[in-house]
């Protein structure tokens, strides 16, 4: 049973595949960053991803990154599930949902924290609201891609957020790909109205495939 349930499962992706795209990256940050503080005790962390996405705008991927906040947790993984689109050549939309789970620390996967989201995208313009319904508090996220808006030679982007408590943090992103677009290079600023130490600059380096 266990080999007909198996083959049949492959027989569904073989016969969907041409509906779904698979892509990944793997790469390292020389600080990992999150809403302005520092994820990593401002030290390097690897990081990479996997995901999935049909031609219907339905998507899922997981990403990870290690991290080091001074205890037994060695890694932080998120699993994304949702569904994106695009309304015309303006408008776009994205809804879903984030699992963020740890390595190393004392909570269980059930117990881990998870953010619904919704991000509406208005050409080089786009706005997220994350809801921990759990726990029943908003981040509010924008950004401008600059580059989409004025010629340049690289990738230019500002963002800004805000959670509950009107703590502010914002900055600039650079970035440029290389060899066919697989290799990208990018720097990130960050302020934070917290100061969190170790949290303003970010180099990093990424393979996609």
């Amino acid at each position: 049973m266990k080999k007909l349930a198996f083959a049949t499962v492959l027989g569904l992706m073989s016969s969907t595949a041409y509906a779904v795209e698979f892509d990944g990256s793997a790469g390292v940050v020389s600080n990992y960053v999150w809403r302005g503080a520092t994820q990593s005790d401002g030290k390097p962390a690897l990081q990479g991803s996997v995901g999935l996405t049909t031609e219907k705008g339905f998507y899922a991927n997981a990403w990870g990154s290690q991290v080091d906040y001074g205890d037994d947790t060695t890694a932080e993984v998120d699993l994304t599930v949702g569904f994106s689109n695009d309304i015309n050549e303006v408008v776009s939309y994205d809804i879903g949902y984030i699992k963020y789970s740890y390595t190393g620390d004392d909570v269980d996967f059930k117990d881990d924290a998870g953010e619904v989201f919704g991000t509406l995208g208005l050409g080089p313009v786009s706005g997220t609201i994350y809801r921990d319904m759990d726990n029943e508090t908003s981040y509010y996220a924008g950004a401008v891609a600059i580059s989409d808006i004025v010629e340049m030679p690289f990738d230019v982007g500002v963002f800004a957020g805000r959670n509950d408590n009107s703590d502010m943090d914002a900055g600039i992103t650079l970035g440029n790909s290389f060899i066919d677009d697989k290799v990208n290079v990018s720097y990130s600023y960050t302020w934070s109205e917290a100061d969190v130490e170790d949290s303003a600059h970010s180099l990093g380096i990424f393979y996609t495939f």
